[in-house]
């Protein structure tokens, strides 16, 4: 049996049922997958290929991603290890469908964060300078089993409100976690910078010993707007998510989010493999480690549009001091390059990794 492209476990990791051939010709399976549907797509007219998930952005911004001043040092590692450190940033804010809906529609939301400039080696390859954070706007995800993962996603891919919300979570074959599935995708959110995200997946933080996990979340600063007053933004004359964005980001002041990270405390309330169990703030508490600034700017142009498509994001993106961990990651890291790949070929688009802006560029 071929070991080759096996993940190497960390901490409290394992294979899918124990079995790594199974892990792998799973992980196998869902590109060939993805990598069909997108290329029907595209074959039908429909352009540019698009991500399988989160193919639609809500809007792209530039941002500061900045480190606590006064960090402690237990906490001083990877792009941490600096305290006040200041990265650029990209942020892009999605929808989670594969396919075009009305900006009112209920969706699962993204905050995909990418800071620039950071130095060392990374996981991946493809890109140098960056290190990605992909956030969720909701805590813990509603797959628990890699089968049932690939014929959620088969059903879900196939479009059609019978298919994506009645067929698709009837494969998950539980209550818990089909009740989790519509709350992840029936969010209704008026403004994406009005929302707190969190990563649903684990993170190693740090190189020592004995190394410790991690998740993250982002809570922003403005208020978060209760269900009523969601509702009745987003049936407005005139709404989209990236004007309502638009229009907090044309006011003087900044919009501001923060970064906090919650420690692994245990095998059951905290798992690593299981993605489906939340971790609560009761048993893991969250600890502040950076600040993200979005400043004012312009989101609206045709430019701004492009670079945002053309963004690749990836947790694996990534030094290993926050190494991604788990099932769920080890997917990703497969999937997510795979897809890239796929999508920018088709777009006849050379995937780029962005870069700091010179002096004169800052704003």
């Amino acid at each position: 049996m071929s070991m080759k492209g096996l993940e190497e476990l960390d901490f409290e990791e394992r294979y899918y049922k124990d079995d790594p051939q199974l892990e792998m010709e799973s992980i196998d399976e869902f590109i060939v997958m993805i990598s069909q549907v997108i290329g029907q797509h595209f074959d039908r007219g429909e352009r540019p290929a698009r991500r399988d998930a989160h193919a639609f952005d809500m809007g792209c911004v530039r941002a500061s991603f900045v480190v606590e001043s006064d960090l402690p040092a237990e906490l001083q590692h990877g792009v941490f290890s600096r305290p006040g450190k200041s990265y650029e940033a990209w942020i892009r804010f999605s929808n989670g469908n594969f396919f075009p809906t009305s900006p009112r529609s209920p969706d699962a939301r993204g905050m995909a964060i990418k800071l620039m400039g950071v130095e060392g080696q990374k996981i991946l390859h493809d890109e140098q300078f960056t290190q990605d954070f992909i956030l969720i706007n909701h805590p813990n995800f509603f797959v628990n089993d890699l089968k049932d993962y690939i014929e959620v996603l088969r059903k879900y891919l196939e479009g059609g409100f019978w298919k994506q919300w009645v067929l698709a979570p009837l494969r998950l074959r539980s209550l818990r976690l089909i009740w989790i599935a519509l709350r992840v995708n029936l969010t209704i959110a008026s403004s994406p910078l009005a929302r707190r995200y969190w990563s649903m997946t684990p993170y190693k933080f740090g190189d020592g010993s004995p190394p410790y996990a991690v998740k993250y979340t982002a809570i922003p600063e403005l208020p978060i707007p209760g269900l009523l007053q969601r509702i009745r933004n987003v049936l407005a004359a005139g709404f989209t998510p990236q004007r309502a964005m638009q229009a907090m980001l044309s006011r003087n002041e900044d919009v501001r989010f923060n970064f906090y990270i919650q420690h692994f405390v245990d095998s059951h309330s905290t798992p690593i493999e299981d993605t489906s169990v939340e971790w609560r703030e009761d048993v893991a508490p969250i600890h502040r480690v950076a600040r993200i600034v979005i400043p004012r700017q312009d989101i609206m142009s045709k430019e701004r549009g492009e670079d945002c498509e053309d963004l690749s994001f990836s947790p694996w993106h990534s030094l290993p001091a926050h190494k991604p961990l788990g099932l769920i990651n080890r997917v990703r890291k497969k999937v997510y390059l795979a897809i890239s790949d796929r999508r920018h070929a088709l777009n006849g688009v050379e995937p780029r990794e962005p870069v700091v802006r010179e002096p004169e560029e800052v704003q």
